[in-house]
């Protein structure tokens, strides 16, 4: 497609996007506005910082697949490892194979304080892969926990309509003092705290604190790093936040969209596998481990987590700009490669209209959720954050 094309794909002409998505919500989706039918369009095909829909319009990406896409999609590096890969056949019965160990030793040279990596395919697997591990190694059965960690039956606090029964988990939200008396009144109860860190709403130094509070109350401390523990560097968030927990689980970024996430910890808890039964038959998916090796090969000699922090930060501004000309009262809360946008003292039906002017302007973006940068974000930042002020004026 050309530059033209790829500029003026901005219509709104979703036809076939919305054929396929009647014949789609009878057989396979939800066609509720949170779920499948949020979008108009229906995205077929990314390269670099751009996905196309089912009618050839062309969007600059700031969801990243949900923050799955650190470097561009269909990336060469990784998608030559892939097809490499591939010839020599995807799943065998051993568990320990050459890509495996090699990740694995990879893994441990960006968390410098672990001792074992554990693989599986989903962010929600590898969190519940560490929380059943460390009530094997205290003998205790609560989870204490803030944040998002997917959508297995032990952490549906984030998700309460989908609560039928009693979990083990129990969410403190951020809350630093409903934190500290939970602890005072149940910590020989808690078998490990575990917080997703969000550094667009709390500032780094509080997750230290967290793990403080923790280990002077005897508990495990884990970071669900899914998110952030590719896209923020090497040692992840906890690294900038100056901590060293017992685990994290990350896998977003990890093989720059391809399925894999891990459990990184200590032997405290990963002598818990002796008991725990924490094994999946796909966990040794050989793809996955060619991605993330790509991937992390990438991430390092190119300095990833530097440009997607420094592109952020030009993007947040011109969000920033944007609203302030327009004299729209949205906040944009950011930490660089992340950021997310306050609708709290804005008008009624204000994000709904955003959200269809970044679409006819050629940006996708989820205006409810994080927004995220790429590496190849870098290489049209005048071109993005033009479409991006464009699309705000035109609300």
């Amino acid at each position: 497609m050309t530059q033209t094309n790829e500029i003026s794909a901005t219509t709104g002409d979703w036809s076939r996007s919305a054929e396929h998505l009647r014949r789609s919500h009878e057989v396979t989706t939800n066609p509720r506005p949170d779920q499948d039918g949020q979008f108009p369009c229906v995205l077929s095909r990314g390269a670099g910082a751009r996905v196309y829909d089912l009618d050839d319009n062309a969007y600059f990406d700031l969801t990243c697949s949900f923050g799955t896409v650190l470097i561009g999609h269909a990336e060469p590096a990784v998608t030559d490892a892939i097809r490499a890969s591939l010839d020599d056949g995807n799943l065998f019965y051993t568990g320990p194979s050459p890509r495996r160990l090699a990740l694995a030793e990879r893994l441990l040279d960006w968390f410098p304080w672990a001792d074992q990596a554990l693989f599986y395919r989903t962010g929600s697997c590898a969190v519940s892969a560490v929380a059943r591990l460390t009530q094997h190694v205290t003998g205790r059965t609560t989870v204490l926990t803030s944040g998002y960690h997917g959508w297995h039956d032990w952490h549906l606090e984030a998700v309460p309509e989908a609560k039928l029964f009693p979990s083990y988990a129990t969410e403190f939200h951020e809350d630093l003092d409903v934190y500290r008396a939970y602890l005072e009144r149940h910590a020989d109860e808690i078998a490990a705290v575990v917080v997703t860190p969000e550094p667009t709403r709390k500032p780094v130094g509080h997750y230290r604190v967290l793990r403080e509070l923790a280990a002077e109350h005897g508990c495990l401390f884990v970071v669900d790093e899914v998110k952030t523990g590719m896209r923020a560097g090497k040692g992840g968030l906890s690294a900038l936040a100056g901590l060293e927990p017992d685990a994290v689980t990350v896998s977003k970024g990890l093989a720059n969209g391809h399925s894999i996430s891990a459990v990184v910890g200590s032997r405290r808890i990963t002598d818990g596998l002796d008991e725990a039964h924490v094994w999946s038959t796909y966990q040794n998916e050989q793809v996955g481990f060619a991605a993330a090796l790509a991937t992390v090969d990438f991430l390092e000699s190119q300095d990833v987590a530097a440009v997607v922090g420094r592109t952020g930060r030009v993007v947040e501004q011109a969000f920033r700009s944007a609203f302030a000309e327009r004299g729209l009262p949205v906040e944009v809360r950011g930490w660089g490669p992340m950021f997310d946008l306050d609708f709290s003292a804005a008008e009624e039906g204000l994000a709904d209209r955003l959200q269809l002017a970044f679409l006819r302007h050629g940006v996708f973006c989820d205006i409810g959720d994080d927004f995220n940068v790429m590496y190849r974000t870098a290489d049209h930042l005048d071109e993005l954050t033009g479409r991006v002020t464009a699309a705000i004026r035109s609300v």
